[in-house]
């Protein structure tokens, strides 16, 4: 569902640990959307008589920690004033914030790892690069092809 909100609003749902994305900007206000999980749902009968006998594996419990989430709020902050389009995505203990297939960020329970960015200043990761050292150690990885 497509909406707009405030800044104060967008801070509100990290602080909530709500998944978005950032669509577009108009005057003031930020136009999100929101972001599914990952739940794969099976219509056709037989598929799921097939896969029925496959266990899901149970996800780690938890959520983002308390500085985990300062640190994306920040960053979200950055990202908004620079009106860069870009999704939010919480897991258990760890924050993706992703810019499009090839290029996002991850902040696990040790450090923050940069995906398609080949240095600290490139693009969007010049922006926010500041802002994620101060939660941990920035490691740059290669996306595999």
């Amino acid at each position: 569902m497509v909406r707009q909100v405030s800044l104060d609003e967008l801070m509100n749902m990290v602080n909530n640990i709500e998944n978005f994305e950032v669509v577009d900007y108009q005057d003031d206000s930020i136009v999100i959307d929101e972001v599914r999980g990952g739940i794969v749902r099976i219509k056709d009968e037989e598929a799921k008589k097939e896969l029925g006998e496959l266990r899901k594996r149970s996800p780690r419990g938890g959520k983002p920690t308390p500085k985990q989430l300062s640190v994306t709020a920040d960053a979200v902050r950055k990202l908004v004033e620079n009106r860069v389009k870009f999704k939010v995505i919480f897991g258990p203990k760890e924050v993706i914030i992703r810019f499009d297939l090839d290029h996002y960020v991850r902040l696990s329970a040790k450090d923050v790892r940069a995906i398609g960015f080949s240095n600290r200043d490139e693009g969007v990761l010049g922006l926010i690069s500041s802002v994620l050292e101060k939660y941990g150690p920035l490691v740059l990885l290669k996306r595999i092809k």
